[in-house]
């Protein structure tokens, strides 16, 4: 117990070293802020009730908004057969908000504009401790204002919450530095905890950071840094898997099956299926493979050179990235350099720039971690690059203090890096607005003429041939204005929802042709990635109107239709038919529910009719468990005729692949399937026994 109290104790040569009075906050400060935040919440839901839905999520959110079951489980399905290939902590607010407002759009996006705001408040607090007011502002505005964020916070997506998590981990650990508290470091990993479960692994990116510079900063001694860093990593991991160790404690019998997994567990989806198979496949035994390659940077079809660029951090330069999140990747570089510059300079005159050092070290090994794992795997998605918006921003704040401060000095050498970063960012930015003409070309002659001419200017006052304050005051303004006048364009696209992103991938202005993904042909007949068949009319009026026939026809069951494909079901889970089995998971390759189970399920009478889409509609190409379940079918079942579903059906006048089969009690007898057996319990109940699941079948 005293070894306990002394490791939660305040050290008592901290108190002047660490805790420090700091002048308030100005108020001038506070009211930019508060308009800060108001035009950001503005932008934020402008399109709110245009931001989509992203079918596969948003159907979980749906099915979560039900029933309380699949609430806790994070179940795609409102009977919860079967979770989402991820944890779905992210979908809790959505799912609150359509249980209060009822489903819409615009009620799944509400939650992430909240978290979006609460994000550019926290950002605000860490700089303002660190760098002052302006450089709290300045820091805030960068995020509120990043292109790629923008969207992420005005569309149902997960990156908002796990974003608003790392954001108040970063405060709580601040605190902790500053006050030698104990708490404020275990509230530090309790966030990062809440943030895994949002997006899992990606929580822990800011771990290093929170490591590395406690042991460099915190005035404890080496002992107890090491032994407070340990319990906190202890509450990280056990806040982490908390929800995933109650889930898993579930018989089998009673949960759903884990979607991204082929032995039902949700650590080898979360560890393998979501997180180190990415790195080194078949690391974390019973996860998913991955699908086989398409077109992509990972293909075979690439170009060698290409495929190694895309895992570098060379990719993170190209503009399909860079106009995201990396505009002002030249001001980042030269906060880096300067932040060292005059760390080094106060040490030799033992000023000891404590505020600013912390600011820099952690961003620069936040920023060497994301991109470090980001370089390493293939991005699905852009809005895997939102980790890298906090430490630029604060890097780059640090340039604009630094850089001025230094400009403003006349014996020093760095006067010169203003001229320079300005320089820098002009070429840049054009180079970047050159990749997309036929957006913004109109762009390039009055960046590229004010930046030279900021540049040429600053670079004659640095040098003495120029002395006018009210010339050094117009210029710094100007050079202000062009280094964030690109990025505020791109990001103010976003009114128009055409460049807005979308509730499946968040990206701000253009969509031009990838080098890494390349763009997507819209008139395919599936939607893509997280898309279902509701984008397809033809496809989705069909299965509604299998729906409505097998409601009809199948009475009091447990399941109204099974279908073998997750954007068939999602479909009409959306439209509030919640008796809908979806076999194969989004992957299409996860074994649940087997053939041994929907065979069990028909003889029991608590499924009748079972939907079978074309190859389209699946997510993979290699499917033998859904594949069993057709062939089980197609010879246990008897085929709906067309003409029975209605003469004016879509269906009576297409050749779309579904087919709708029944499986009443009126069909020839249904054959155990190979490998089942049974075994005689306690009470009369028979158990079937398949690989994966246990079924009762009552006698």
């Amino acid at each position: 117990m005293r070894s306990l109290a002394r490791l939660f104790r305040t050290s008592p040569r901290s108190t002047t070293a660490v805790e420090r009075p700091r002048a308030a906050t100005p108020r001038w400060a506070k009211w930019t802020l508060f308009g800060l935040l108001s035009a950001s919440a503005a932008l934020y839901s402008w399109n709110l009730n245009e931001s989509g839905f992203s079918d596969y999520y948003a159907t979980a959110a749906k099915s979560m908004s039900l029933s309380w079951r699949a609430f806790f489980s994070g179940a795609f399905d409102p009977s919860a057969t079967i979770t989402l290939d991820k944890l779905s902590g992210f979908l809790i607010p959505q799912a609150l908000s359509v249980k209060v407002f009822g489903y819409a759009p615009w009620a799944l996006a509400l939650p992430q504009v909240f978290e979006g705001l609460i994000t550019i408040a926290a950002v605000f607090w860490v700089a303002n401790r660190w760098l002052g007011p302006v450089g709290g502002l300045v820091s805030a505005f960068l995020v509120a204002y990043t292109p790629l964020l923008i969207s992420i916070f005005s569309h149902p997506m997960e990156d908002a919450l796990l974003t608003m998590f790392t954001v108040l981990s970063v405060v709580a650990w601040q605190r902790a530095l500053e006050t030698d508290r104990m708490r404020w470091l275990v509230l530090a990993g309790v966030l990062v905890g809440l943030g895994f479960q949002a997006k899992m692994m990606q929580a822990w990116l800011v771990l290093p950071a929170f490591a590395l510079v406690y042991l460099l900063a915190s005035p404890q001694s080496r002992g107890r840094k090491v032994l407070r860093l340990s319990v906190a990593a202890v509450v990280t991991l056990a806040v982490s898997i908390s929800w995933m160790t109650i889930f898993n404690a579930f018989p089998v019998s009673s949960r759903p099956y884990v979607d991204g997994s082929t032995d039902n567990n949700i650590f080898s989806m979360v560890f393998g299926y979501n997180g180190l198979n990415h790195f080194i496949p078949g690391l974390v035994p019973g996860a998913l493979a991955p699908d086989s390659p398409t077109a992509s940077a990972g293909s075979p079809a690439t170009p060698l050179l290409l495929r190694i660029v895309a895992h570098t951090p060379a990719k993170l330069f190209f503009p399909e990235y860079a106009t995201q999140v990396g505009w002002l990747y030249p001001v980042a570089i030269a906060g880096i350099v300067l932040g060292i510059v005059e760390v080094r300079r106060r040490r030799r005159e033992n000023r000891m720039p404590r505020e600013l050092q912390v600011a820099l070290q952690f961003s620069v090994v936040l920023l060497i971690t994301v991109v470090g794992v980001l370089s390493a795997i293939s991005l699905p998605h852009t809005a895997y690059l939102a980790s890298l918006a906090l430490p630029l921003a604060i890097l780059c704040a640090i340039a604009g203090i630094l850089s001025w401060r230094a400009f403003r000095t006349a014996n020093s050498v760095w006067r010169f890096s203003l001229p320079a970063t300005v320089a820098a960012e002009t070429v840049w930015t054009v180079w970047l607005v050159a990749s997309y003409p036929a957006f913004a070309r109109w762009m390039i002659p009055p960046i590229l003429t004010v930046g030279l001419v900021s540049a040429s200017v600053l670079f004659a006052i640095a040098s003495g041939s120029l002395r006018s304050r009210r010339v050094v005051a117009l210029v710094g303004v100007v050079s202000a204005g062009l280094a964030v006048a690109a990025p505020l364009i791109w990001s103010l696209s976003t009114l128009d929802p055409a460049f807005a992103g979308s509730a499946n991938d968040a990206y701000a202005g253009p969509v031009g042709a990838s080098l890494f993904n390349p763009p997507v042909k819209r008139a395919q007949a599936y939607g893509t990635g997280l898309n279902s068949n509701r984008v397809a009319t033809n496809t989705a009026n069909v299965e509604d109107i299998a729906y409505d026939y097998a409601a009809k026809r199948s009475g009091r069951v447990e399941y109204v239709l099974a279908t073998d494909a997750w954007r068939s079901a999602a479909p009409m889970i959306m439209d509030e038919a919640s008796q809908v089995l979806p076999i194969g998971g989004f992957t299409s390759r996860a074994p649940s529910p087997t053939s041994v189970t929907i065979a069990n399920l028909v003889r029991r009478g608590a499924l009748r009719f079972i939907l079978l889409t074309g190859p389209d509609a699946k997510s993979s190409a290699a499917t033998p468990d859904v594949a069993a379940i057709q062939d089980w079918t197609r010879a246990n079942c008897s085929l709906v005729p067309q003409r029975t579903l209605g003469e004016g059906s879509p269906r009576a006048r297409s050749r779309l692949p579904d087919s709708l089969y029944d499986c009443g009690r009126s069909q020839p007898p249904h054959p155990q399937p190979q490998g089942q057996r049974s075994i005689k319990m306690k009470g009369g109940d028979r158990w079937e026994i398949s690989q994966t699941r246990l079924f009762t079948v009552a006698e």
